[in-house]
């Protein structure tokens, strides 16, 4: 997890940096702490060096805005959590990166490749790497699967067999989508069954009389989804 230094040595505009804050995860470590917006914004003013109106707290925890980099710092702080305790899920290396804490020469160096190489991967998001420093970026970074599809660039042809899968024989996809998603086999069959299902259940609704307008498109929104619609089913479920 990022250090409360390196927060602080951030810009405001380096956001990016950083995955999305979670109002949910925000709002849950709240509330086991038992506190008030009205004490959690005192904190976090007091942390930030800037007032926080209780009413801007209640606007980060139902989503409607976001705070900066320091003030995630701050609130962080304020709830005696970690700031990656606040955050979403990493989308790129940089973020996987950031989250840990490490620097870029630290990570080339583990994962064995030139710091300009490694930097370059990062800066485009996009991942060449032999098979030995893949697997060792996995121990480094540990980036999840959407991450990692997404850093090899093969987002869209996934898309292309999901859509396949659910509208087809789902069992001929199980090794075809295997081969593109770090996650074992057994796991990608019941996913892809799962998401089979779920289409099913919207296709199965009909295309004819009242209301086929409104199946199609809620057919068409679940394929244009459909990577989200795995990833949501390959994550570990919170308890």
């Amino acid at each position: 997890m990022p250090s409360q230094d390196d927060l602080h040595s951030l810009s405001e505009g380096e956001n990016s940096a950083y995955p999305p804050f979670d109002p949910r995860l925000a709002v849950r470590v709240r509330e086991q702490l038992g506190l008030t917006h009205g004490q959690v914004a005192w904190a976090v003013s007091a942390f930030h060096g800037h007032p926080l109106h209780p009413d801007a707290l209640l606007a980060w925890e139902r989503g409607t805005e976001a705070p900066t980099a320091r003030q995630i710092n701050a609130l962080a702080a304020a709830l005696w959590c970690s700031p990656g305790d606040l955050l979403g899920e990493p989308a790129t290396l940089l973020q996987c990166r950031t989250l840990l804490g490490l620097t870029v020469e630290q990570v080339a160096t583990m994962v064995g490749m030139t710091r300009d190489r490694y930097a370059e991967a990062e800066r485009r998001n996009r991942w060449r790497g032999s098979g030995g420093q893949t697997q060792a970026l996995f121990e480094v970074l540990r980036p999840p699967p959407a991450c990692f599809v997404g850093a090899c660039g093969r987002t869209g042809q996934l898309r292309v067999l999901l859509r396949e899968a659910v509208t087809g024989w789902w069992p001929n996809y199980v090794r075809p989508v295997a081969k593109i998603v770090p996650v074992a086999p057994a796991e990608i069959r019941g996913a892809l069954e799962q998401l089979h299902m779920a289409y099913q259940r919207i296709d199965n609704h009909g295309r004819t009389g009242v209301g086929a307008e409104a199946v199609e498109r809620e057919a068409l929104a679940f394929l244009d989804r459909v990577d989200e619609q795995l990833w949501r089913r390959l994550r570990p479920q919170e308890a």
